[in-house]
């Protein structure tokens, strides 16, 4: 694995370790809170879209990568030897 997918490798899962886990059901059932289903919900929501968002960005890094490892070198400037020759 080269350095650049294993930062992104630790990056992923370090973030992925950050989202907490959805409630189960019981939790969202609290007789104290009537909203309490709608903001279990909203969390698990914002959860999924951060979660897409960051697939969709380790998925851009990666064809990135993938386009950089495939593409052909681009050729040197020509060398400019000096006029007049050695010596003069």
């Amino acid at each position: 694995m080269t350095p650049t997918r294993t930062t992104l490798a630790a990056t992923a899962i370090g973030l992925a370790a950050l989202l907490p886990l959805a409630a189960p059901a019981s939790a969202q059932v609290q007789p104290g809170n009537p909203n309490a289903a709608n903001q279990s919900m909203s969390t698990m929501s914002t959860n999924r879209a951060i979660q897409q968002d960051q697939t969709s960005q380790m998925n851009t890094l990666r064809m990135d990568m993938q386009r950089s490892q495939n593409a052909p070198p681009t050729p040197a400037p020509p060398a400019i030897a000096p006029r007049g020759g050695v010596g003069r």
